[in-house]
């Protein structure tokens, strides 16, 4: 990949100290600035948009080129990491991978440990597993961090284990000029949706933990075409400190890798307001429940974040239509000792525009 931004953001902090009603935050950084917004959002259903043209967005959303499997970040040498091993998921030998699996500071290195399996099913069999079914279009997202802290308490200033797949890059560049108008974020509706289901759930309280968070967002990446403008644009999916959250606006800081750039996470009381129910039941994490069906227009949260973006003078860009949705990851992250799996399937971002 050219250029891989990451990642996953867990808000566990405002500077110092711990709050729990803050989302995550890439790169696991401290948020530095954050506010708070409370605008509804209207009801995002794709026969609004019937007489549009549409795009999904992702690439290759079935994994048919397989993934590559990456390294941990080696943080004693700049945070760096490589592409270990490239796996397919249909016993086939994969090719040139728009998908990657991240275990960011996870305990020994998944790559490193893998047992035989399936195609299916990445594994080390102890800690950490990534799944994908084609037969059933299902990612299964399984992370023990216990491998991690390995009876200790988690402390401020950790780093704090991932299992998340990132496509860094959707090819702007390379689409014709009518793609490309699809990418951008003035489209008239842009419908994330996806079944999402919480598996298993527990945690073990060590006595010194700082922060007791468990994680699971998508954000999708917001670039610029003709500036170096970036947001974190994500949805709130799952946070074991509380159900119903609002959104979040942030700054990536406070730690050496924190890109500094702008955070926009939609409030999970949102992202499932036409779900009619979350991840939670009798106000606490539903393990074992259900399928979730989750289906949320994201444009209007992207003209919040593009106005609240001009007033603090960040962004670069004049328009919204100069911004494209270019990129995302989705998965865990994970403070303290938790062992957690997560189910989703069907995900898929499409564009609707009436031009």
């Amino acid at each position: 990949m050219k250029k891989r931004i990451f990642f996953l953001i867990l808000a566990l902090v405002m500077t110092v100290s711990c709050s729990c009603a803050k989302p995550a935050e890439p790169g696991g950084s401290t948020p530095g600035k954050t506010t708070a917004t409370d605008t509804p959002e209207p009801e995002a259903t794709p026969f609004m948009y019937e007489n549009a043209k549409s795009y999904e967005l992702i690439p290759d959303p079935t994994f048919q080129r397989g993934i590559a499997l990456l390294s941990q970040k080696d943080h004693a040498h700049g945070d760096r990491f490589e592409e270990l091993k490239r796996h397919s998921f249909y016993g086939n030998e994969p090719r040139s991978t728009r998908w990657s699996l991240c275990q960011w500071d996870s305990g020994p290195c998944l790559v490193e440990n893998l047992i035989d399996s399936d195609p299916s099913t990445i594994t080390d069999g102890k800690s950490r597993m990534f799944r994908y079914e084609p037969s059933t279009n299902t990612m299964t997202f399984w992370l023990d961090t216990s491998a991690y802290y390995r009876g200790k308490p988690a402390v401020l200033g950790d780093y704090w284990p991932h299992l998340l797949i990132e496509t860094s890059d959707y090819n702007y560049n390379s689409k014709d000029p009518d793609e490309q108008l699809f990418f951008r974020c003035d489209s008239d509706a842009i419908i994330i949706s996806f079944d999402i289901k919480l598996d298993k759930y527990s945690i073990t309280p060590i006595e010194g933990d700082w922060v007791e968070a468990a994680q699971f967002l998508l954000y999708v990446y917001v670039k610029g075409i003709k500036t170096n403008d970036f947001c974190w644009f994500g949805l709130q999916l799952f946070d074991n400190r509380y159900d119903m959250s609002d959104n979040y606006i942030g700054y990536d800081g406070g730690k050496a890798d924190a890109s500094g750039a702008m955070i926009f996470s939609i409030g999970s009381k949102y992202v499932y307001e036409n779900s009619h129910r979350t991840l939670y039941k009798n106000g606490v994490p539903d393990a074992g429940g259900d399928w979730v069906h989750v289906s949320i227009d994201i444009k209007p949260f992207l003209e919040q974040m593009f106005e609240h973006g001009k007033n603090e003078k960040y962004f670069k860009a004049k328009r919204l239509s100069e911004l494209i949705i270019n990129g995302m990851n989705l998965g865990w992250e994970t403070i303290a000792t938790f062992d957690h799996q997560m189910e989703m399937r069907n995900l898929s971002v499409k564009s609707y525009r009436n031009e």
